[in-house]
């Protein structure tokens, strides 16, 4: 019997890769009969039709037979949203990050990362009890911490943390993968944080603040028009705040770029021999990620949470991103040339479809990866 269009989209969740995470973080304990995979399933359609509460959820559910040999209730999946360890799904979504392909599409062969945050607003009874003991000024709720990657179009690292919790954190407890350039703004802004990129032969673009102490070296030749200076320097103070000790004593390279209607945009970065319209470029790209999360919050089901503990909203955020990825992957393996909100219209309103058209949209899709540990998603 062919695979159904929703069943094609489920298969990078092997049961390898479920029975794992149940064991690692034991979330089937407690739980008779609404196991880990069905609480995913559910929770992945919720997001590729937009159901918009747990009554309409139950209904859509049970129609369509998503729970194995059970009937899944609200109740049910309200419980499991508050009480299972969200931290099962967020193994399941690095392993599908850590599968991703590798292909540079750039005349610069690096890979480019982009460090970001986006804040997750929750405000209200039930999230008020919980959030507003984290809340910021411009913020009360979560933070959706996320590394994109430019040419895959994807994310390939992924983090929660409260709304208070400094982006620069983040950034110092995160993996740093020598010969990849990242891409952050000033909410990253650590010398010795750039500093420990540096040793690691790692790279850098972000841009430098107004007040910051520097010592301007040599000028580097303009090859651009709207390039207005790019010089190298180091930086001035030894002991920046409060006793800390400044680490980057090396040569690092500014850049002002002209700005149409607004003043010079004035990057840093550790690239001392990469052009710097090239260097300018790379900082614009950082756009990518915002536009992936207003992607991820117009297209799946965030707008509305189904739980307002802080575990349920965990939840919901997790399962979104793998949604999110396993729509990559379907649109990937398909060779589909049409754009991923496409691929996600097409799923939404033929997920129980048998066969996938392909005089349309490409061959069925082929996971041969699937049997393979340690290797790259697919070849190209």
């Amino acid at each position: 019997m062919k695979d159904t269009a929703f069943q094609q989209l489920l298969k990078p969740l092997t049961k390898e890769l479920i029975e794992e995470s149940v064991r690692r973080y034991r979330s089937d304990y407690g739980y008779e009969k609404f196991k880990t995979w069905d609480h995913l399933k559910v929770m992945i359609y919720a997001h590729l039709q937009e159901i918009k509460s747990l009554r309409l959820l139950e209904i859509a559910a049970n129609s369509q037979k998503l729970g194995e040999s059970i009937e899944v209730h609200r109740t049910t999946l309200s419980d499991a949203n508050y009480k299972r360890n969200p931290m099962c799904f967020m193994w399941i979504a690095e392993q599908l990050m850590s599968l991703m392909p590798r292909k540079l599409r750039s005349t610069l062969k690096k890979v480019i990362k982009i460090l970001d945050s986006s804040p997750i607003q929750l405000k209200g009874k039930g999230y008020n009890e919980w959030a507003k003991h984290y809340a910021t000024s411009r913020c009360q709720g979560l933070k959706l911490h996320v590394e994109y990657d430019l040419h895959l179009e994807s994310p390939t690292g992924l983090a929660l943390s409260y709304a208070n919790y400094n982006d620069v954190n983040m950034g110092r407890n995160w993996p740093i993968l020598s010969d990849v350039v990242y891409v952050f703004d000033k909410g990253y802004y650590d010398y010795n944080w750039w500093w420990s990129i540096h040793q690691k032969k790692a790279f850098f673009v972000t841009r430098l603040k107004k007040n910051s102490a520097i010592v301007l070296g040599d000028a580097q030749a303009i090859t651009a028009e709207n390039i207005l200076e790019d010089n190298l320097f180091k930086l001035k103070n030894k002991n920046p705040r409060g006793g800390k000790k400044n680490l980057y004593t090396e040569n690092l390279r500014r850049i002002r770029v002209a700005r149409e209607g607004k003043s010079p945009l004035v990057l840093v970065t550790n690239f001392l021999d990469l052009p710097a319209e090239e260097v300018a470029i790379l900082y614009k790209n950082r756009w990518e990620i915002e536009l992936f999360f207003k992607w991820v919050k117009q297209n799946l089901k965030l707008k509305k949470f189904f739980g307002k503990s802080e575990n349920a909203v965990k939840i919901q955020l997790i399962t979104a991103i793998i949604a999110y990825l396993l729509v990559w992957i379907f649109k990937n393996v398909s060779k589909d040339k049409r754009t991923l909100r496409h691929v996600l219209t097409w799923l939404k309103y033929n997920l129980h479809v048998l066969k996938y058209d392909n005089r349309e949209q490409g061959p069925p899709p082929d996971y041969p990866w699937i049997r393979r540990t340690g290797g790259v998603l697919f070849d190209y």
